[in-house]
């Protein structure tokens, strides 16, 4: 399922770690080995997907970079 938002997500790591991103939402999602952001960053997000595994993703990038839930912190904006 794919819905629109509008607001930032904060990485809830630690700046010595990363976290990697995904290629999509969907449960046939593919770890980007070369693409990963630092504890503690923020990123603008417009999308959440979360797959028929029950995972959600905040989309992070124009290019569909997707990271996932369970590793940062959405933080609504007005609109």
């Amino acid at each position: 399922m794919l819905e629109n938002v509008n607001g930032i997500v904060k990485v809830n790591q630690n700046s010595r770690y990363v976290v990697f991103l995904f290629d999509s939402y969907e449960m046939d999602r593919k770890m980007l080995q070369d693409k990963f952001v630092k504890g503690e960053t923020t990123w603008y997000t417009d999308a959440k997907g979360t797959g028929d595994d029950g995972k959600a993703f905040y989309r992070i990038a124009q290019d569909g970079e997707w990271i996932e839930a369970e590793y940062v912190d959405f933080i609504q904006m007005d609109k």
